[in-house]
């Protein structure tokens, strides 16, 4: 009898801890890219807004990743060994079908409005050009390793360099490239992180190359508990009005929409080949648009 209760009051603790969120009270660790001031990025407090919106007690810890290829870091995390929890990405069928994808694009789309760093005195060159056509004949297109901009930009004809993030910059330095492809919001900053070791390089604002594209945060195919989470926070953050209140109010995008409002720049569209039946079917309210 007392074995019998004891096998009854074990069940139930069993199930009350089933009940209880796999995340409460834990530390979420964030993989980025790069080092130094990349806690700042806009993409990271909005991993902040959705785990305050989430409803649970979870600590925020960002891992930086250095200067690893991104295909690598991602075999890592894929197969267990990634010292984090949740990275950010560029989305692709191939990323969507090897982790778990939260389907809310973090930029509302600003990450696949596209505008160039480049050296001072290619400026002439690209305020010269005035169609697709002529984009594509001028352009060679410096691009992360691992990137999916650069499957992306290949399929529409422009000739893309690939290279490791420091060598990116000292490629469009030296005029091996003459175009570095960096998401609207995305440029501003991280040519400011650069610019006492590159004088040269400015951003152009002449040229907007626009396709359907943006982060999604991926965790671990097999992480249930986590996508909910970050998932139930994201899509409070947007019913009580914070994530749109949060996006207008981050300085990368102010940044990011005034640049576009002053320059007023030449767009140019292309398809994004990369993406899912599923991303393509992400509602319109979730997209920003000019």
């Amino acid at each position: 009898m007392i074995r019998q209760a004891a096998r009854i009051v074990w069940a139930f603790a069993l199930l009350i801890a089933s009940l209880v969120p796999a995340c409460a009270g834990q530390t979420i660790r964030l993989g980025i890219e790069g080092r130094g001031e990349s806690f700042q990025r806009y993409e990271v407090s909005v991993l902040e807004l959705a785990l305050a919106h989430s409803g649970e007690e979870v600590t925020l810890d960002i891992v930086h990743l250095g200067d690893i290829a991104q295909g690598r870091t991602l075999v890592e995390f894929e197969n267990g060994r990634a010292n984090f929890d949740v990275f950010y990405s560029g989305g692709s069928k191939e990323r969507e079908g090897r982790f778990r994808q939260i389907d809310i694009p973090l930029s509302r789309g600003l990450l696949g409005h596209r505008i160039f760093i480049t050296h001072k005195e290619k400026l002439p060159d690209l305020n010269a050009i005035k169609t697709l056509g002529e984009l594509r004949d001028f352009a060679v297109i410096a691009c992360g390793i691992g990137w999916p901009d650069s499957a992306i930009l290949q399929r529409a004809g422009f000739k893309v360099a690939v290279a490791e993030w420091d060598a990116l910059w000292k490629m469009v330095d030296a005029g091996r490239v003459n175009a570095f492809s960096r998401g609207l919001h995305e440029a501003l900053p991280d040519l400011k992180g650069v610019k006492e070791d590159y004088p040269d390089l400015v951003v152009d604002g002449n040229i907007l190359l626009s396709y359907k594209y943006d982060f999604f945060f991926y965790v671990h195919e097999r992480d249930n508990a986590l996508a909910e989470l970050i998932r139930r926070g994201l899509n409070t953050a947007y019913e009580n009005g914070a994530f749109m209140e949060h996006f207008y109010g981050h300085p990368d995008i102010r940044a990011a929409i005034a640049h576009i409002e002053h320059s007023k720049p030449r767009r140019f569209q292309i398809d994004n080949p990369l993406l899912s039946a599923r991303q393509r079917a992400i509602p319109d309210r979730y997209w920003h648009t000019f």
